[in-house]
């Protein structure tokens, strides 16, 4: 006799639920895959779709408008829109001005007002590398090595 699953006997019944189980599993994990996408996809676009950053002209007279976004999103569009790459060893989340306008190296150097850069320029590419604020030591200095002022007998009071 046949039941509704499609299982004969009694072994296969339990072959049956064994597999029922097995597959219920299965896309009880992939539902959970596809809500952990679709929340870092929501996300990564909530994050990425409020930053308008409008870049006009070439680099010798550029005119750059924002919403106040962060510097790292003017740079990111600078490297959009023109050969330029940067690297920078903090978070550049501080908000930009609403405008900058002039050739690309006076809007940087606006833009980059209060920290440690260089721009390095090649035929056709620039590089920005950001270190850090400016007043801040990018790498901390080297603890002085205590000299020992006598021999060793002064060592051992």
């Amino acid at each position: 006799m046949k039941n509704t699953i499609g299982c004969h006997r009694t072994a296969d019944r339990i072959e049956c639920a064994k597999m029922t189980s097995i597959v219920q599993r299965a896309a009880t994990r992939l539902r959970r895959c596809l809500f952990s996408l679709a929340t870092a996809l929501w996300c990564g676009l909530a994050t990425t779709a409020h930053a308008e950053v409008h870049i006009e002209g070439s680099p010798s007279a550029v005119r750059v408008t924002t919403n106040q976004d962060a510097i790292a999103d003017v740079l990111w569009a600078f490297a959009a829109t023109f050969n330029v790459q940067y690297r920078t060893a903090i978070p550049l989340d501080a908000a930009a001005n609403r405008a900058y306008s002039g050739s690309l190296g006076q809007v940087v150097y606006r833009l980059l007002d209060g920290y440690n850069y260089v721009i390095k320029k090649d035929q056709e590419k620039i590089e920005i590398v950001i270190f850090g604020k400016r007043g801040q030591s990018a790498i901390p200095p080297a603890a002085p090595k205590a000299v020992p002022t006598g021999g060793i007998l002064s060592r051992w009071r």
